[in-house]
């Protein structure tokens, strides 16, 4: 038993220093020493003319994920594919309080977590994977053959939903309401990146008393705000399915009633989180 733990110790030992040695090696593409709005102006303006997509992708150079996404994109096969399909623009977001005007030029008021990634209409500015936006956050351990079949898949324009529920009035309502809050929340979250990023550059002394407290309580935040979000979403979709039932009883969900239940919806009460982050 003793030596199995040993020989297991002695394994970890021995492969994470190789680990460390090969995300090293990963590239560095982000940079704060340049205009990221004319950058990404321009790379729109070339996908436009070239009939691609426009690729943003929101990361640091400190990030391990945002630097292995980049990684990634040095494989043969899908490098190949973003050079046939889109323009990649690389926008250093520091610690997610920089390059926030371009952000939300595209109607994203904050990201997550990085790297952040953008796959844009340029004729009319629409964000094609909004809902898959925040997918990369794990992309150093993600496989490779993922990252080729999400890019392949938004080469083209992807299919609308399909679903009863997700094309009804009455969803995409409750989906406005959602993103209404996503965005008051992602406004107050992009000004603590800028208090926290300010603050750290002072001298302790000048820093609030409660800066560290502070800092965590930011984290925390922008951890849970993108789960709050899928959270609700559920809860509509949900709510939408327990009000067809009560109506109109067992298989309920057909686009005969969907479409008689927008015509005089039950309201569908979504039930918030309390948030603790009132400072901003």
């Amino acid at each position: 038993m003793l030596r199995a733990l040993f020989l297991v110790i002695f394994v970890g030992w021995v492969l994470t220093p190789a680990l460390a040695v090969a995300e090293d090696d990963h590239p560095r593409p982000f940079d704060q020493n340049y205009d990221a709005a004319e950058a990404v102006a321009a790379a729109r303006h070339q996908a436009l003319t070239e009939g691609k997509r426009l690729l943003l992708v929101f990361g640091a150079n400190w990030c391990h994920d945002s630097r292995g996404l980049a990684h990634h994109f040095e494989d043969a096969e899908l490098a190949a594919l973003l050079d046939a399909s889109y323009v990649l623009t690389y926008v250093d977001v520091a610690w997610r309080d920089a390059n926030q005007a371009v952000l939300l030029s595209y109607g994203v008021t904050a990201i997550y977590g990085t790297p952040t990634v953008l796959v844009i209409d340029p004729s009319t500015g629409d964000v094609i994977n909004r809902a898959e936006r925040n997918v990369w956050t794990s992309a150093a351990s993600r496989p490779i053959e993922e990252a080729r079949d999400y890019f392949r898949r938004y080469a083209g324009t992807p299919p609308a939903p399909v679903g009863i529920i997700e094309t009804s009035a009455s969803y995409q309502a409750l989906i406005t309401e959602i993103e209404a809050y996503e965005n008051e929340q992602g406004l107050r979250l992009s000004a603590a990146y800028r208090d926290i990023a300010r603050w750290r550059d002072l001298d302790r002394s000048d820093r609030p008393e409660d800066f560290e407290a502070l800092s965590r309580g930011v984290e925390f935040w922008r951890r849970d705000l993108g789960r709050e979000i899928a959270r609700l979403k559920s809860q509509a979709r949900s709510g939408l399915v327990r009000a067809l039932t009560e109506r109109f009883g067992d298989n309920a969900i057909t686009a005969e009633n969907m479409a008689a239940f927008d015509e005089d919806p039950t309201r569908i009460e979504l039930v918030y989180a309390p948030n603790d982050a009132e400072r901003w």
